[in-house]
Parts: C-alpha cells; structure tokens; sequence
C-alpha cells in the first residue's frame, strides 16, 4: 500500500492510496485480484458504505507494473487498545448490518473461501478442557447447516476499521469480500477478540450484536472456522478454552 498525494489544477491536494498486488503466488491462482476488488470498492461505494472510493484499476498491470488499484485515502487512525470497551464494540457491531445488508444484484461475488479449518485441527497440547475440544472438532467434521447467502466483508476486524474522535470513519481491506453465512464476519471478529482482549470481550461483542442486529448467529461458523494455533500466550490459550467451551454448550 502507498500513501499518494495529488495536487490537482487548482492547488488542492487529494489524499490517494495505492494497493500494487506483489504477492504473485496468489496472482497465479487469482489473476483477477485487481479487478475484482475495483468492482467490490464500486459496489460498497453503490451502497452508500463508508469505505475507499475506486479512483482508477489497473487490471493486468499494464501501466503499474503489477495489477493495482488506487483509491481514495480515508481519514483516521487503528482504534486497538480503546478507552471505552463496550462502547468501542458497540460501533463494531454496528458496522455490520449495513455491510450485510449490499445487494449483489447484477453483479458477481465470488463465495467465500475457508481459511482456518477445526475440521483438520487436533486438541491442542496446551488445553486444559481436551474433552470439549474434542467433541467441537467432531461438531465441526458433520454437516454444515443452512445459511442464506450474503454479501460479507469476509476480513473484519479492528485492524481493518478507521477511527476519529471515537467514531468509525470506515472500513477498508475488502480484497475478501464474498458472498457466505455473515456469521463468519461475527466469527473472525470474535476470533481476533480473544487473541487481543480475551473471552469475556468475545461474549460481550456477541451480546452486542444480537441486541443490534435482532440475529442469532449459528455457533457452528465460529466453531468451523477457528484456528488453536493463533493462541500463543497462557492468557490467550484460557480465553480460547473458555471459548471453546462455550461453543460446545451452544451447539451440545
């Protein structure tokens, strides 16, 4: 990412950023990046999402010697070690109904992709309660449940949302976004919770959300897609068997 600032005829400075897709593993399986984000950036922007603005993409590299996409520079700062907590979630969990409610109509979004698996996971050695991890690993190996498909942020965390004067000014980072259950917006966030807060902020989101949102997410996308190997420390290896065992209470 490159800040680019512009100085147009007139004198006024225009605040860009720069996203030049050097990752070239991924451009082999996904030479579309470039532009599958421009249209994701068009399509928020549609919905009045409050997000980078597409400036210009270019797809294949031709001009920026690699796919890139410029977008406008959103004011604002990370918010990750907030004053006020509950209220810090609270507009988290605001951010997010909007976010699922984009229509996607006339336009194609690719469907999510799975990246951490508990299916293919193992109890790991540092747990205190390997019998519930057990049982939420052998949850995770059965069917999946019905979801309605939704548009999805599919990255969202604190790391991806701007703030100033203790409000978010917007989200950013929506190279993911797809369409899949919005529990896995809700998961990934609560995942990123017990790393950096630990369980009790997780819970607290949870409650947060459903009061905002009237929804009661399916505990089997947070059980799917959680990662043990993100737990490093003895705090975060408590929070996340307490996790754990909430999630097993949940889903029986």
């Amino acid at each position: 990412m490159h800040a680019v600032d512009v100085r147009n005829a007139r004198g006024a400075v225009i605040k860009l950023a720069l996203r030049r897709h050097l990752l070239f593993r991924y451009l082999a399986d996904e030479p579309d990046l470039a532009a599958r984000e421009a249209g994701i950036l068009q399509l928020v922007e549609n919905a009045g999402i409050a997000a980078p603005r597409l400036v210009a993409v270019d797809a294949d590299g031709a001009e920026c010697d690699v796919p890139a996409v410029l977008m406008t520079r959103l004011r604002g700062h990370l918010e990750l070690t907030p004053r006020d907590v509950e209220l810090w979630l609270r507009r988290m969990a605001e951010l997010l109904p909007p976010i699922h409610a984009v229509s996607t109509a006339g336009m194609f979004v690719s469907s999510w992709k799975l990246w951490e698996d508990l299916r293919e996971a193992q109890p790991p050695e540092w747990t205190r309660n390997r019998n519930d991890w057990e049982r939420l690993i052998e949850i995770s190996r059965g069917p999946w449940p019905r979801y309605e498909p939704r548009f999805i942020h599919r990255d969202f965390q604190h790391y991806n949302v701007l703030w100033s004067h203790g409000r978010p000014t917007g989200v950013v980072d929506w190279l993911n976004a797809s369409i899949g259950p919005i529990e896995l917006d809700f998961a990934h966030f609560r995942h990123n919770l017990l790393h950096d807060f630990g369980f009790e902020a997780a819970e607290r989101f949870a409650q947060l959300y459903q009061e905002i949102t009237g929804e009661e997410p399916n505990p089997f996308w947070e059980a799917l897609t959680l990662g043990p190997e993100w737990a490093k420390t003895p705090k975060q290896h408590a929070a996340m068997d307490s996790y754990v065992s909430s999630l097993v209470g949940q889903l029986g």
